[in-house]
């Protein structure tokens, strides 16, 4: 897709550089301000491999459609305003090109195109714009293979590498093409400048993969190329730095407008090698990927600069705090941003030992971002590994898409006091199919019809009426839907609130401090203390968590948590609603309803299985079935 404003910027372009050669005088174009935003929260799709889309190739429309529409819409979800998708993994492309084949990666078969003339990049730009969302297009310059000769063997006689043997170098058995040719260079560039003509892309975006080592066999190239320099690393630096340069140039000729950035892997240099270096004992990429990622941010070739900075707060050779701070210090003074790459995929770690164990290690790190001002957002690696991980998404969902009290609904448009019904014993969950599910989390929608039912006014009348109209203003709830009525009830009577964007989102899952949060709501003044080393003073939800911890409607972890962004599970839910409704399992009224399990899933061995019955299984107070 060609945007209109980038026809015209060609066209006016194309007027003034004939205007002036015709005055004999050269053209410099240069940006009338950065281009990239200021408050970047971006996800890495990958496609090599098929790591993050599609997961399978296909050249199936539909399925390509679906899995975009899919990977977008929880971007959106999870508060993100871009997505950085990789469209040339390995000298091919996910779109149609005329100077690389089709991507093995999309369709099967290098040089396949997908069914019906369908063109994914151009869908995902179109439907990101339409969710809000900046698509920036990530290319890979000079990897050409990653499993083997086998695979070079397989590529398309359309392929650059196999047009131009010649312009490949072999390293570690795979093939990349040599960036100390002029070629090489060009080739690279056009291929962005094909990219920028063809798309609406907001951004360009280069990945770290620049030399793959310093014993890459170039020495033909140098001793062509190499002209003054006597140093072969310093002439491999040259080499990127040319491409870095006048990619910029190139690119913004054809749409100043577009971002163009580059993630290099997080230390450029070690102070103990270089003096400007950072106090640091990792990987060196000036050395080692001959990536001079300093000088092309003093310089200003690029909009933004992304540091891969893997490492946590604390890392012993490479600290996640020293790396920031060294990186805001070489952006400071420039027009150029800082977007830090962030390692989502290393969080989730079982061990509570571990330094990435949940996502503390990620709150951290955003935590420190915040205190920086030369930091302009963060960019997640990778999408998969973070749409899976419950615990990531619903951190999100908190940093970047709500305030920070969530759920603080407005002033109650109604007088009537709302309670919990602590006299009636009835059932207010279901299973289905003869299953309970205890592990799958609660969607807000579900709470909020559950304690819809549940309750009462002061006298011990149903506030909930069936026949009743509950309007609901928020705009991913449609007034047709199962659960509005229960939604508008809840906002009605102050029992939950929405999101600042105005958002209610139904089906997101229910975090523990959510939950207790909206359960509070039904004690208002009252108070508690908790002593969870993750639940600080500070906290949006404390006052909620110390009251039910302090009256028994939940509890922490062994290691001192409460784990307040986790999703509640169902078998959690019942626990601490019960504890709110004053409904707790007691020996002698449990045999009478053990007798009506109607759950195949859950029995006496299951730590909540007198709460589950207790929730499920209508009865008296005493115990004596309904």
């Amino acid at each position: 897709m060609k945007h209109l404003r980038k026809r015209l910027w060609a066209g006016l372009l194309a007027g003034v550089i004939l205007l002036m050669g015709a005055c004999g005088a050269g053209v410099k174009t240069e940006k009338s301000q950065n281009p990239a935003r200021e408050d970047m929260k971006a996800v890495w799709v990958s496609t090599v491999y098929n790591l993050d889309y599609p997961t399978k190739a296909t050249t199936d429309p539909a399925a390509l459609k679906s899995q975009a529409d899919s990977i977008l819409q929880n971007c959106v979800d999870m508060g993100m305003n871009a997505v950085i998708l990789q469209v040339r993994p390995s000298c091919d492309a996910l779109y149609p090109s005329e100077i690389f084949p089709w991507s093995r990666y999309l369709t099967g078969s290098q040089d396949q195109a997908p069914q019906g003339d369908f063109d994914p990049l151009a869908y995902w730009v179109e439907k990101a714009h339409e969710l809000g969302l900046e698509l920036h297009a990530w290319i890979n310059p000079f990897r050409v293979t990653k499993s083997g000769d086998s695979e070079y063997q397989s590529l398309s006689a359309s392929s650059p590498a196999k047009q131009h043997p010649e312009w490949l170098v072999q390293h570690e058995g795979n093939n990349y093409l040599n960036p100390g040719l002029p070629e090489v260079r060009e080739l690279v560039i056009q291929g962005a400048e094909e990219l920028a003509r063809n798309y609406d892309i907001d951004g360009l975006h280069m990945d770290d993969y620049f030399y793959p080592g310093q014993d890459f066999d170039d020495a033909a190239a140098f001793q062509k190329y190499g002209g003054d320099f006597s140093d072969l690393g310093d002439w491999r630096r040259d080499n990127v730095n040319r491409l870095v340069k006048e990619l910029g140039e190139r690119l913004h000729a054809i749409d100043p407008e577009l971002s163009y950035g580059i993630s290099p892997a997080g230390v450029w240099a070690n102070r103990n090698s270089l003096p400007e270096g950072s106090a640091t004992n990792g990987n060196e990429t000036y050395f080692n990927a001959y990536a001079d990622s300093r000088k092309w941010v003093k310089e200003e070739y690029i909009d933004y600069i992304c540091p891969q900075i893997y490492w946590y707060i604390g890392h012993k050779a490479a600290d996640y705090d020293t790396l920031v701070r060294w990186w805001a210090d070489v952006v400071d003074g420039t027009d150029v941003r800082l977007y830090v790459g962030m390692a989502d995929y290393r969080a989730g770690n079982s061990s509570p030992s571990s330094p990435w164990y949940g996502v503390k290690a990620l709150e951290d790190m955003l935590a420190l971002n915040k205190t920086i001002p030369q930091v302009s957002g963060e960019v997640h690696f990778r999408y998969q590994l973070m749409v899976r991980n419950p615990e990531i998404v619903t951190l999100y969902q908190k940093e970047y898409a709500r305030p920070d009290e969530p759920d603080t609904p407005e002033e109650p448009e109604e007088t009537v006091k709302p309670v919990l019904n602590r006299t009636d014993h009835g059932a207010y969950i279901q299973g289905a199919e003869g299953l309970f599910r205890p592990g799958d989390s609660l969607s807000r929608a579900e709470a909020v019809a559950m304690l819809a039912r549940l309750t009462v006014d002061e006298n011990g009348q149903a506030l909930y009426q069936e026949e009743e109209s509950y309007p609901v203003s928020f705009s991913d709830v449609a007034g047709d839907s199962w659960y509005a009525s229960y939604v508008g009830f809840a906002r009605k009577y102050n029992i939950v609130g929405g999101y600042e964007d105005g958002t209610f989102r139904p089906d997101q899952p229910v975090t523990r401090a959510e939950l207790m949060k909206i359960l509070a709501a039904y004690f208002p003044g009252e108070t508690g203390s908790a002593s969870f080393v993750d639940v600080p003073e500070t906290h949006w939800a404390y006052q909620a968590v110390a009251f039910g911890a302090g009256k028994g409607f939940v509890a922490g972890y062994e290691d001192g948590t409460f784990r307040p962004d986790q999703p509640v599970t169902r078998a959690e839910a019942v626990k601490m609603i019960n504890g709110a409704l004053g409904r707790i399992p007691e020996e002698g009224h449990l045999a009478e309803l053990i007798s009506r399990n109607p759950f195949q899933d859950v029995d006496e061995s299951h730590w909540a299985y007198g709460n589950i019955l207790e929730a499920s299984v209508a009865h008296d107070p005493d115990g004596t079935l309904a």
